[in-house]
């Protein structure tokens, strides 16, 4: 075997190992703490170098919002490395070496290679001064495509060349550029497969979780008091849409949500079929907007008609009209909703494009943001957050209904 030839399959060998390095970083991407086998302890014990890089800001391309927690919506950089590798590795283990007529194309990966390295460099910079966190796969990755532009340097042309005749064919070349194709469709597959194992492994540990809860009733009490009060009591308009009971002693509901939302909806169930009933009556829902544009697309445009209802005294007929049809929206006739429930048309088109109501959505939006609002449904009784596992139990409900009981019987009125 000769020089040229071992370097080539030494070329190939390390875009392999950096294609493993690249498909592990998939994983840790999709699954973010995914068990990455032989290669765990590259990353540390802990494996947070390695995540805190790969699901940061840089590790999408365009970069993240350094303004949000994440996730961050891009392609993630890891698939490209995944496609960029793989075409390499398919060029040096079933390309080989070109004709004279074809050494063009050696020139041309070389370039394509340096491009890839300038690209390494500048992220190891990342890495080391902006990300701060040092991933392990990351760095592999890197100093094989270094190496591999080593071997790509020595096995340069010299001289003079220019397209001609020669292997490889072109029909060669294509199944290259199909490999690298499927390169790219096999890097989505994963981060899909990833993702889908990620919220099963999510939903099993919240529900395990949920039933731990659900077996101590004293600990969520504790963790619900020690909550505290996440807004003031004056951040409740007098105007905010109520229900329920809002006069006297009572319990106050304080629900931030969007009327897209399936998860809402599926709390209002809840909250109709079990809460309400446990308070007989002495509780008083209050609706907030927290419309998430990012994944619901007319969210605002519906918290706009629910504002511009609310100017008609219609909130809860609107807000039940558009729940049955949530999951189109988009569809929705602004006009003929109006008329449905017997609003005014023409005052309710005006009110729904007004300032006024724009302006109350996001105050409610930057009240959610200051209560660490997350997601939606965001629940609040008596301005504490009632986290998910907590409001999912009876159990916790029937205690602080058991509670505003008491204060009933020691004022002697009736329950």
């Amino acid at each position: 075997m000769s020089k040229a030839m071992k370097l080539r399959w030494a070329a190939g060998a390390l875009s392999l190992v950096a294609l493993w390095m690249c498909s592990s970083l998939l994983s840790l991407h999709a699954g973010k703490q995914p068990d990455l086998g032989l290669l765990s302890g590259v990353c540390g014990e802990s494996g947070d170098g390695c995540a805190s890089v790969v699901n940061g800001v840089w590790g999408v391309f365009p970069p993240g919002d350094d303004q949000s927690e994440g996730p961050y919506e891009g392609i993630p950089v890891a698939a490209i490395g995944f496609v960029y590798y793989a075409l390499l590795a398919a060029w040096y283990l079933l390309l080989g070496a070109p004709d004279t007529g074809r050494a063009v194309l050696s020139r041309w990966m070389l370039g394509f290679n340096g491009l890839g390295v300038i690209g390494s460099i500048a992220y190891i910079i990342l890495m080391l001064g902006v990300i701060g966190d040092t991933c392990g796969l990351c760095l592999i990755s890197h100093m094989c495509n270094v190496g591999i532009f080593a071997i790509a340097f020595i096995l340069r042309p010299v001289g003079d060349v220019s397209w001609a005749k020669g292997e490889p064919s072109l029909r060669l070349l294509l199944a290259v550029g199909v490999i690298a194709i499927l390169g790219g469709w096999t890097a989505q597959l994963q981060i899909s497969e990833g993702k889908a194992v990620a919220r099963f492994d999510a939903i099993q540990e919240q529900t395990l979780e949920l039933k731990k809860l659900a077996e101590d009733i004293e600990k969520v009490e504790t963790a619900y008091r020690g909550g505290g009060y996440k807004f003031d009591s004056d951040d409740i308009r007098r105007d905010d849409p109520k229900r329920g009971k809002t006069k006297g002693l009572r319990y106050q509901l304080t629900i931030f949500s969007d009327i897209q939302c399936s998860n809402c909806a599926q709390f209002e169930k809840y909250l109709e079929d079990v809460i309400m009933p446990i308070f007989n009556g002495h509780l008083e829902i209050v609706w907030k907007h927290y419309p998430n544009t990012s994944e619901h697309p007319y969210a605002f445009a519906g918290a706009q008609a629910l504002e511009a209802a609310r100017l008609q005294g219609k909130f809860w007929e609107m807000r039940d009209y558009l729940l049955e049809r949530r999951s189109s929206l988009g569809s929705v006739k602004w006009a003929e909703a109006a008329q449905s429930i017997g609003a005014e048309v023409g005052k309710f088109t005006r009110d729904m494009s007004s300032p006024g109501g724009r302006k109350r959505i996001t105050e409610d939006v930057a009240l959610g943001r200051k209560a660490s609002v997350r997601g939606t449904p965001a629940v609040f009784l008596n301005r504490r957050v009632v986290s998910r596992l907590m409001r999912k139990s009876p159990g916790f409900w029937e205690i602080q209904a058991d509670s505003l009981k008491e204060a009933f019987v020691s004022k002697n009125q009736e329950w």
